[in-house]
Order: C-alpha cells, then structure tokens, then sequence
C-alpha cells in the first residue's frame, strides 16, 4: 500500500510555521519545535509510547524533542510549529508529554484561519513561558547563511571556541550545534519548493550533498519522504 500523502498549505516564517493540511502517514521523529496540533474535522491521535486521543476543537501542545507521530491519515488539521528563533526558549523543553490545551486556547486557534492570525496566536501561546533568551549574538549570526554552514563556520563568526558555541546552542536550543544546523538546513529546504517542484534543488539550497540525504532528514525530523510529505503542500514563505 502507497503512503498517504499530505496536501494543504504550509506558510514558513523565521521560528515558526503553519500548517493546514490533511494529514498525510508520518513515522514516529522528532524536533526543535514545539508543534502544537488542531484536529478540524475530527480528533487527533498523537502517538509516542502511548497514544492520546485529542478531541476535535481541542488543541495539544507536544513538546520539543519529544518522539512522536500524529493522524489518523486524511484528517483535517492545523498545526503551528514554533522554535527557540521566535519566543527565545523557555519552560516546554521540560515537558515530557502531550498537553491539552486549555478551552480559551483551543479556540482561538480554531480561529486563526491565515498566516497572520495563526502568528498572532503563536506570540499569545508563548507570550508566558519563562526562560532565558537566545543569545543575541546567536540569534542574529543565524541569520548569516554563511555562519550556518557548519558548526566550526558558526564559532568563527561569534569568535567563540567550540566548547563555549556548544553550551550557548544547547542553553538556547537543547540540542548541540550540529543538530540546529541540520534543523536550519531542513527548513532552508523546505522554504525553496515554494519556488521549485525539483527536489534535487530543494536539496541544494539546504546545503545537502544530494537528494538523499535531504530525504533522510526530513525523515528522521519529520517522519515523511519529500514527495509525500511536501509536494503535496503550497509552501508560502514570511521573510520578516
């Protein structure tokens, strides 16, 4: 039997992104962001070593890092994925397990029917977490898409030994510099097919050495391949 493919609309920003979609199959993966998960049409099951059945209209929130995988294939849901760029860290890495979100929450999400709206929401879920910022100084080297090209190019530009660049990138992010930048490649990629159908392309502009190991990737992050996982989605990009 084929996978099922996801399809709907997918809108990237810096740290964050949106997605109306028709879940598609996806493995169990996991990522930098907080995913927070609407089922439209019916419930969500988000399944990690147990699974949680969410009710329609009821929003979860799963935490960062946390291994996971959500359907059932062919629901209609939204989701607003949210890393460390846009709310600077703070208190969901230490959440170890699906969390229903309150009603208030829930629905005003329900509500957030485009780009704008589904951002606005995002700064109001985050607008309480604690937590120290991001680094500033990290915070605007990740924006050199030379600096991100390697961890050693990252140290270079903040002037920093790899030992110092290692414990601002997990204070900031939880994981060690080369799985952020495996993250920003990931999503660097993704932001190209708004441009291009060409995954070899895609590959490229996240600096991947070929089609493969961009599939790799997005398969250990995300759980599904490039043809059923994005292709089927119209990709926007928020450069602000």
């Amino acid at each position: 039997m084929s996978a099922a493919s996801w399809t709907g609309t997918l809108f990237i920003g810096v740290g964050w992104a949106v997605l109306d979609a028709q879940l598609g199959d996806n493995a169990a993966h996991s990522h930098l962001a907080v995913q927070v998960v609407l089922g439209l049409d019916g419930p969500v099951i988000v399944a990690t070593d147990k699974e949680l059945v969410v009710p329609k209209g009821s929003a979860v929130m799963i935490p960062a890092g946390l291994i996971h995988s959500v359907g059932p294939p062919g629901r209609k849901a939204r989701s607003v994925y949210i890393d460390p760029r846009f709310y600077g860290g703070g208190e969901s890495y230490e959440r170890t397990w699906p969390t229903i979100l309150d009603d208030e929450l829930s629905a005003t999400l329900r509500s957030a029917v485009d780009s704008n709206k589904a951002k606005a929401w995002a700064r109001q879920f985050t607008g309480d977490t604690t937590g120290s910022v991001i680094d500033a100084r990290l915070k605007n080297a990740l924006r050199n898409k030379g600096a991100v090209e390697s961890p050693a190019a990252l140290a270079r530009e903040l002037a920093l030994s790899p030992s110092r660049l290692r414990e601002i990138v997990k204070a900031g992010f939880g994981v060690p510099p080369s799985k952020l930048l495996q993250w920003l490649q990931l999503l660097a990629s993704a932001e190209a097919l708004a441009t291009t159908d060409r995954l070899c392309d895609a590959a490229a502009a996240g600096g991947f050495s070929d089609q493969a190991h961009f599939t790799r990737r997005l398969r250990q992050w995300f759980g599904v391949t490039p043809g059923t996982g994005l292709q089927g989605l119209e990709i926007s990009i928020d450069g602000l």
